[in-house]
């Protein structure tokens, strides 16, 4: 789905635009609109060509001045570019490259003004009934395009509004360089909720793209970093945030939300928290986003000790550490060569810190490899990993992605992280990305995620299933997860989310048509069906015998053992499978149980 999401949501800016195998724009016949509300033209023609001919058309009013209409006749391929002028140039086609053409219309007139389009950064969409807006009032200004149908879309009201001005309402085009900016929130009379700032005095900040795949859209993922510490709509006070479209999630918003509430279910350290809002951008209607705390070390979200850029001292390079496999961040001694026959390399790269001294990559960059060595060990029994990976979180982790689905869990977005000192182990999480889950790449809910066929590769997960004690670690956290009845609260949950941003969907259908669900409401059911589904099928799979509190496949004077340390020593390693009879308390009727089965059994 990723793939073909990615051919429709795309830049659509280009002047000179090439393809690997040629001339990479095409017009089709067809009506196409121009925004003169900036630019306010007198004489309108759109202008498109390539190196040896020219296309000349009239744009004409449609009863105001602030929008125009021109009509193509034919299909026209082979182009290279594009742009909107103000000029008395007759209609028609013209042997001459498109280059020439306007530097010599240029030449005769001082006061010549077009649209100026950039150099694609994507691939070339079909624009045939969309409008072409100007960013500004410059004799050059850039611009894209949009449908028609978005033209004049107001916001829902019914979530906040987040209102962004860049200056000079520069557009928004790098993923490595900030943009000053200005930004308020209007609560738009939503109980629970304060206004932040305001038109007239607005919170200082910067702002860029942000992403891997979701870049790439059309409607674009941006970071947002505040001049001072700030807590927006009441999330975790920072100056780091960001804003997510997510865009290609047809399940009613719910991937996302409904992943992170597993999390927080599960009793994860630290789960990002995230709230719908409208974004209004240089006075343009976004659509829908939601405002989300960023993964980063800090206290109140990966809350470790945070490790300087570059540092030197080895002493202190064993951690923090924030890392990410296919991240965004400095890569980890580029790639390394691994044990996995699925995968040949892997690359991590580092959140935090985010400048990496040779002294730091030389301790992280071997350790990694010394984990991947010990994960494909011949004997699983041996469990050294376990010194370097924390298997509770680990657990939590798997089970988190198995409920959601979520077949790109282990290919990508994934973090850990560790703290400092020698004998820290790394940490699972926190989750993030859950747009390939549930209903994105045809799961049916009666699968490992591993086992569907998809492009994505499992980092050391095929591998550590092999190991006895990840299996009985795993039996374990379901035992958790089942006894707290996750399910009815993630679902509960869900139906609350749905709630929220059913009525601001209906303006972002509007904006963005081509993106938008047809059935909303049906895919959301569907969607909620599939988890309902895969927790039956996983409890199949996962659930123990009665009286097994160890979850290793065996009821054993083990499993007695364990129930006298939580009760005489108070160690809670086992909490939620000591209580062998469900009735909510663990005491000696669990251990009699217990001894009742072993006799049964003899």
């Amino acid at each position: 789905m990723k793939k073909i999401l990615c051919h429709i949501c795309i830049m659509l800016v280009a002047l000179i635009c090439f393809s690997a195998n040629g001339y990479a724009l095409e017009f089709k016949a067809g009506i196409y609109y121009f925004d003169n509300s900036k630019l306010k033209f007198n004489n309108v023609k759109m202008v498109l060509g390539n190196e040896h001919t020219t296309y000349v058309y009239d744009m004409i009013s449609l009863g105001d001045d602030s929008r125009l209409k021109g009509r193509l006749n034919q299909d026209l391929s082979d182009l290279t570019g594009f742009c909107f002028i103000e000029s008395d140039t007759m209609p028609g086609t013209y042997n001459k490259g498109l280059q020439f053409f306007i530097h010599d219309i240029a030449s005769s007139n001082p006061n010549f003004r077009q649209t100026k389009v950039l150099e694609s950064l994507n691939t070339w969409a079909e624009v045939t009934g969309w409008v072409f807006y100007p960013l500004n009032d410059a004799p050059k200004s850039d611009g894209y395009w949009r449908p028609l149908s978005s033209y004049g879309v107001e916001p829902s009201r019914t979530v906040p509004l987040v209102h962004i001005n860049t200056q000079d309402s520069m557009p928004i085009i790098s993923k490595d360089y900030y943009i000053n900016g200005e930004l308020w929130i209007d609560n738009c009379g939503i109980e629970g909720f304060e206004s932040l700032g305001s038109d007239d005095a607005p919170m200082v900040m910067e702002i860029k793209g942000r992403g891997n795949y979701t870049w790439t859209c059309l409607k674009k993922p941006y970071k947002i970093k505040f001049a001072k510490k700030l807590s927006p709509l009441g999330l975790d006070n920072s100056k780091h945030f960001v804003l997510k479209p997510d865009c290609d999630d047809w399940s009613g918003y719910l991937r996302n939300e409904t992943g992170f509430e597993t999390s927080r279910q599960l009793g994860m350290p630290y789960t990002t928290r995230q709230y719908p809002v409208e974004l209004i951008l240089n006075g343009e209607y976004e659509g829908i986003y939601f405002l989300c705390e960023k993964i980063r070390v800090e206290s109140g979200r990966v809350d470790i000790m945070e490790q300087i850029d570059n540092d030197t001292n080895p002493y202190n390079v064993t951690g923090g550490w924030l890392i990410e496999k296919n991240g965004n961040g400095p890569l980890i001694n580029a790639q390394y060569q691994n044990n996995d026959p699925d995968e040949s390399f892997y690359y991590f790269s580092s959140e935090s810190p985010e400048l990496l001294s040779q002294e730091q990559l030389n301790y992280i960059t071997p350790l990694l490899q010394r984990i991947d060595s010990l994960i494909f060990v011949a004997d699983k029994n041996d469990t050294a990993w376990e010194n370097y990976l924390d298997i509770n979180s680990l657990a939590k982790y798997y089970v988190i992605q198995e409920v959601m689905e979520s077949v790109e869990s282990f290919s990508g977005s994934l973090f850990m992280y560790k703290d400092w000192g020698e004998d820290e182990k790394f940490k699972f999480g926190p989750v993030w990305d859950f747009d390939c889950s549930t209903y994105a790449n045809g799961t049916t809910g009666d699968h490992f995620i591993f086992e569907y066929e998809t492009e994505f590769t499992f980092l050391w997960i095929k591998e550590l299933l092999k190991f006895p004690h990840f299996q009985q670690n795993i039996r374990m956290v379901w035992k958790e997860f089942m006894a707290n009845d996750v399910l009815s609260k993630v679902l509960e949950h869900a139906h609350q989310w749905r709630n929220i941003v059913k009525d601001a969907e209906i303006s972002d259908s509007q904006r963005w048509p081509f993106l938008a669900s047809v059935h909303p409401e049906e895919l959301t059911t569907q969607y909620l069906d599939i988890i309902a589904r895969k927790v039956a099928w996983l409890d199949e799979q996962w659930t123990v015998p009665v009286g097994d509190v160890d979850c290793d496949g065996h009821v054993t004077s083990v499993d007695i053992t364990i129930i006298y340390n939580y009760l005489l020593n108070g160690d809670e390693t086992h909490k939620y499978t000591c209580d062998v009879n469900g009735d909510g308390h663990v005491n000696s009727v669990d251990i009699t149980t217990i001894y009742d089965i072993l006799l049964n059994q003899n």
